[in-house]
């Protein structure tokens, strides 16, 4: 009698794991149960199979509310197994299956909430390196599609990002966890980034202790100033860019040069003129000729910040790059500048 899946061997990813359930001396274990069998069998082969083959069970055993149930179990289960390699075998499934479940179950919002996003913030603090990098890489493909609410973006992952970036936490779980808040920053309202995730960005623009944080928030700062909004960022952001870009570490001031255009687009015309103009001329003649050259790439993308978009023909896109705006868009513009000053010259008679 088979005693798993050793027949199929490591490169079965093209078999339904479902056809375990044909393994000869099994007919009498009703399917569930064999399922149950090989999910917690002491054979780590065994479970690593079944993590892999999750979603092909959810869609022969999800139409039957108790047999979905009953899978859910294993799914948290198999997220307790002490081996890291079933643990990434289950996490590297989450994207695909709540994908599926979107798209069959309509209480999906209770479902991912409630089983599968808990498991995905706790990987985050994984003691297993590749276990902890695997939950970071699919928590951003769960919110680049759009797939995690607000509830719990705010309720369940900005706490434990928050807490593995506190001044006190390790070194490389605080980067790790920087780098997730700036990709947050994109995701959620002004008004939640400015208060649950702009206090601790600020704060680690000054890290002392570990210049790659610094060199995350650096490389990401026009992005938080994108999310927050001119005013934010004259207040808060603006007194940490002076800083970062007066850094020891030349990398920190290359980054900054990189993303000037971004902060400058976030800030009123007296701003750039008086405090970014200056600090600018400073990075073009650094020390360092990789910030220089920086510098040079990102003059004309900074001076165009100070001109009129509508005479210019110039616009920045909402993912921050500068772009020329198209012949029929200037059009339009220029007809509705020129309605605009009829009217006025008409209204004034």
């Amino acid at each position: 009698m088979a005693d798993g899946f050793e027949d199929y061997g490591p490169d079965c990813d093209s078999m339904r794991v479902t056809a375990f359930l044909d393994i000869p001396g099994q007919e009498n274990l009703p399917p569930l149960t064999r399922l149950e069998k090989y999910a917690f069998s002491d054979n780590v082969f065994n479970r690593q199979i079944i993590a892999r083959g999750l979603l092909d069970i959810f869609r022969d055993f999800g139409n039957d509310e108790e047999d979905f149930l009953t899978v859910m179990a294993i799914v948290v289960r198999l997220s307790e197994d002490a081996e890291p390699t079933v643990r990434t075998e289950l996490m590297e499934q989450i994207p695909p299956i709540a994908i599926f479940l979107q798209e069959n179950r309509s209480n999906f919002s209770l479902v991912f909430s409630e089983y599968l996003i808990p498991i995905v913030v706790r990987y985050l603090t994984d003691q297993n390196n590749q276990v902890r990098q695997s939950s970071q890489e699919v928590l951003l493909i769960l919110l680049e599609q759009d797939l995690i609410f607000q509830h719990d973006i705010e309720n369940k992952v900005c706490p434990i990002l928050l807490a593995l970036s506190a001044p006190d936490s390790d070194d490389e779980c605080k980067a790790e966890a920087m780098n997730i808040i700036c990709k947050l920053a994109s995701v959620l309202s002004k008004s939640t980034v400015e208060r649950l995730l702009l206090p601790r960005f600020c704060e680690l623009c000054g890290d002392g202790k570990l210049f790659q944080v610094r060199k995350v928030c650096a490389t990401n700062f026009g992005d938080i100033c994108h999310a927050v909004g001119q005013e934010a960022t004259e207040k808060f952001l603006i007194p940490k860019f002076f800083e970062l870009c007066s850094d020891n570490v030349w990398g920190m001031r290359k980054a900054c040069a990189e993303c000037f255009m971004a902060v400058s687009h976030n800030t009123s015309p007296e701003v750039r003129r008086a405090q970014l103009s200056p600090l600018f001329i400073r990075l073009v003649s650094d020390s360092c000729r990789w910030v220089r050259q920086a510098a040079f790439q990102s003059l004309g993308p900074f001076i165009s910040t100070f001109a009129n978009p509508s005479r210019a023909g110039l616009y920045i896109r909402e993912d921050g790059t500068l772009s020329i705006r198209s012949s029929a868009q200037s059009a339009g513009s220029n007809f509705t500048c020129r309605s605009a000053s009829a009217h006025c010259a008409t209204s004034a008679w």
